[in-house]
């Protein structure tokens, strides 16, 4: 990944361009009901069973990126080639605890096999996938907290050599740690966050673009992926939507990568 990342010439290694973005903070008895919700794309819906056993993170991570393509208007569009980064935190805990105390009470006939393919790292991406029609390929990154340097990391080299068209980036994250009571008790789980971004290759489209950079001086500020979980994705989302406040300066994903964001008024295209 570093090699295609870095680039000894330049300290700006990729561009692109920032299609859709969505952030949603939701309880868990939200994400409960958005479970038994149908999911629809592309004028198709999918069997209302598809989220049975899936993980919390990634219904909800499914939701923000079918809102993110509502809002930005892009129900029509095919992502059939498009490619999929997914980074949770600490997934699969809250499902895991919770089959754990089924299976003391009930013994194997309360578990079901759904559970191992649903809660391993590439669960969320492969179901944003699914429901997508997406072929091209899909990852889970990190999975521990604050690993959204690691997806953004990716993301830029999975799109440096332009064979993709475009790339959903989903990143998710409970506000606090969800830790079992030691009484055997079912605590309220906490709320949870996610972020859904479309990125594509830099066209000089209005809006805002990201731009990826290696080596160089090093970033001004901290990440805010560094930050608390329970801030770092809303302020990513709010600074990634709006091309009127971007942040200034770099924002740092490793020693020696950040990104950086600009607001692009757009180049009208010569059709003489």
């Amino acid at each position: 990944m570093k090699s295609a990342v870095c680039t000894p010439d330049s300290r700006i290694a990729l561009s692109c361009q920032i299609g859709a973005v969505k952030w949603l903070r939701w309880n868990a008895d939200q994400i409960a009901q958005a479970r038994r919700q149908p999911v629809a794309f592309g004028g198709e819906k999918l069997p209302i069973s598809f989220l049975k056993h899936a993980d919390e993170q990634t219904v909800l991570a499914l939701w923000t990126v079918l809102e993110a393509i509502e809002t930005a208007d892009l129900q029509d569009r095919s992502f059939d080639s498009w490619g999929v980064i997914a980074s949770p935190s600490f997934f699969g805990r809250l499902s895991i605890a919770q089959s754990v105390r089924r299976y003391h009470q009930e013994g194997a006939w309360g578990i079901s096999p759904q559970l191992i393919p649903h809660q391993s790292l590439h669960a969320m991406s492969g179901t944003i996938s699914q429901a997508l029609r997406i072929h091209g390929p899909n990852f889970g990154v990190g999975a521990e907290p604050c690993a959204g340097p690691d997806a953004l990391l990716l993301a830029a080299a999975m799109l440096y050599d332009g064979q993709l068209p475009g790339l959903w980036l989903a990143l998710t994250g409970y506000e606090t740690e969800w830790i079992p009571a030691a009484d055997g008790q079912h605590p309220t789980a906490p709320a949870c966050q996610a972020l859904a971004v479309a990125l594509t290759p830099d066209e000089n489209a209005s809006g805002t673009r990201l731009r990826f950079g290696s080596a160089g001086p090093q970033a001004e500020k901290e990440s805010p992926l560094e930050m608390s979980p329970a801030f770092s994705l809303e302020l990513l989302a709010e600074e990634m939507s709006d091309p009127c406040r971007l942040p200034e300066g770099r924002w740092r994903l490793s020693d020696s990568h950040w990104i950086e964001f600009e607001a692009v008024l757009g180049v009208e295209k010569n059709l003489s």
